[in-house]
């Protein structure tokens, strides 16, 4: 027997059918914070889903070991950048300097959007190239809600200057020397 209220379906997509977002600014739920079997012991996967239901991991590395003590191997400048980085994923989440630095513990409950009272993150989306080896979808930069709305504002006050092929199209006006051909020995 099967029991379960219909809402738990939204924001669900059938199996195969997520498909990736386009290059761009998007809200996201981080919805695990974990450590792999294979990997080094000091990263984590930040687990996130896309409203779209898409669903993909980026690494982070953290400057202490499972106890909350700083990796005495690390640097000065190691652990300053990896804290760095937990802060923009923090503010993001839309934490503020003093919940951060006046804090007893943060812990992953606080990353975690179904532990953290439902914050999101923002984060700009970079997809890795299709059919390309190595080529992964990456998250460029978390940004706060505030950064997020300014951009996505910018974004669609600015036309598309993309072409199919990622080229960029030049402003209307400019003009470009002609392609080099083999007649000018440059091809």
């Amino acid at each position: 027997m099967i029991k379960m209220a219909g809402n738990n379906f939204k924001n669900i997509t059938p199996l195969g059918q997520s498909s990736r977002p386009e290059q761009g600014f998007y809200e996201v739920s981080i919805t695990n914070m974990e450590r792999g079997p294979n990997d080094k012991f000091d990263a984590r996967r930040v687990h996130v889903e896309f409203e779209t239901g898409f669903k993909m991991f980026s690494f982070v590395s953290v400057p202490f070991d499972d106890n909350g003590e700083i990796i005495q191997s690390l640097k000065n400048d190691q652990v300053r950048g990896r804290l760095a980085l937990l802060r923009s994923i923090l503010e993001s989440l839309g934490y503020t300097a003093q919940q951060i630095e006046t804090a007893e513990e943060i812990d992953t409950n606080w990353f975690l959007t179904s532990q953290n009272g439902g914050r999101k993150a923002y984060v700009e989306f970079i997809p890795g190239q299709k059919g390309v080896q190595g080529s992964y979808n990456e998250i460029g930069k978390w940004l706060t809600k505030e950064q997020f709305n300014k951009l996505t504002a910018t974004e669609s006050s600015q036309p598309n200057t993309q072409v199919s092929n990622g080229a960029p199209v030049p402003p209307t006006g400019v003009s470009l020397p002609p392609p080099t051909s083999p007649a000018q020995g440059l091809a």
